[in-house]
């Protein structure tokens, strides 16, 4: 008996104490649930004081000499704002990417990413962009004009895996970042639709050096596998690094499987990895990905030589 006591009394003393851990637990939680709430707000008194006098749209100063126009009705915008963009994304691109490099940027948007390379590149080097939306096109020719670049090259056109046209579905509420090709869409966020012509990356390239391109952004919003396809003669042939968008969400409404943009640059020769804090990590195949970022290298050891 004195033993089952013992035990009984072990047992109240452990709930006890996990009670009380569990309690102070809660209140840590909401302690951080209730600053990160107050950030926020302060976050987004501070972004709509930018529109006070009735203006649609701001410069932000990103580093020196580098600015970009931000738009109201953008909540990409307000991300770029917050600095909570895409961040490590943006390191990886500013290690890679050296003097006299080209930069292809596909499905620019108002072109955060080519306004980076842009300065690091220098003027031998050359940034080609990608971007279908005829109003986020527009956009973009401001923050290429704002900043006076001479070696950015936009195109107002949409890539995929042949040449032709295809609908655009486009947001009027905000999510003008997340415009698709994709027909499966929700049609309260995609409100608006046009035809817009696309090319195939193989044949966009003919001019152009490709041994000179170091890195190629790909974020096509669910469109990725045919950009892919249509840049087979390029990925085979030669090494380029590359960035590509992860989201199920986005390649089902497009009709498959997001493990088939991992597939098809295996099929080229590529292996898959994640940036973090500054070191490449092997990416395994997982079964999904509900949304990431993914590094593409062929020849890695020349890319350890570039970040290092």
């Amino acid at each position: 008996m004195t033993s089952e006591k013992t035990n009984l009394q072990k047992i109240k003393s452990f709930l006890y104490n996990f009670k009380i851990f569990a309690y102070f637990l809660d209140i840590r939680k909401n302690y951080i649930d209730n600053n990160i709430r107050i950030e926020n707000e302060k976050r987004d008194v501070l972004w709509q004081s930018k529109f006070k006098d009735g203006n649609t749209s701001f410069i932000m100063q990103l580093q020196d000499n580098i600015s970009i126009n931000l738009y109201k009705n953008s909540l990409l915008s307000k991300l770029i704002f917050e600095g909570n963009f895409e961040l490590n994304e943006i390191a990886f691109l500013k290690k890679i990417l050296k003097k006299d490099d080209y930069f292809i940027d596909i499905g620019a948007n108002i072109g955060l990413f080519s306004i980076y390379a842009s300065g690091i590149i220098g003027e031998n080097g050359k940034i080609i962009t990608f971007e279908p939306s005829p109003a986020t096109f527009s956009r973009l020719k401001e923050n290429i004009e704002l900043n006076k670049f001479k070696n950015v090259e936009i195109r107002n056109i949409g890539i995929s895996d042949k040449k032709g046209e295809l609908t655009l579905n486009i947001s009027e509420s905000g999510h003008d970042a997340w415009d698709t090709f994709a027909p499966n869409i929700n049609k309260k966020m995609f409100n608006k639709s046009t035809t817009v012509p696309v090319h195939t990356l193989d044949d966009e390239l003919m001019e152009i050096d490709k041994e000179k391109i170091a890195l190629v952004k790909i974020d096509v919003e669910g469109w990725e596998k045919f950009v892919l396809n249509g840049a087979k003669e390029f990925l085979t042939k030669f090494e380029p690094v590359l960035m590509v968008e992860f989201t199920e969400s986005n390649t089902e409404a497009a009709g498959y499987n997001v493990l088939e943009i991992y597939d098809i640059m295996h099929s080229f020769g590529y292996q898959w990895y994640k940036y973090v804090n500054g070191s490449l990590i092997p990416e395994k195949r997982n079964k999904r990905y509900i949304y990431d970022n993914l590094i593409a290298i062929k020849n890695l050891q020349k890319v350890r030589n570039r970040l290092a």
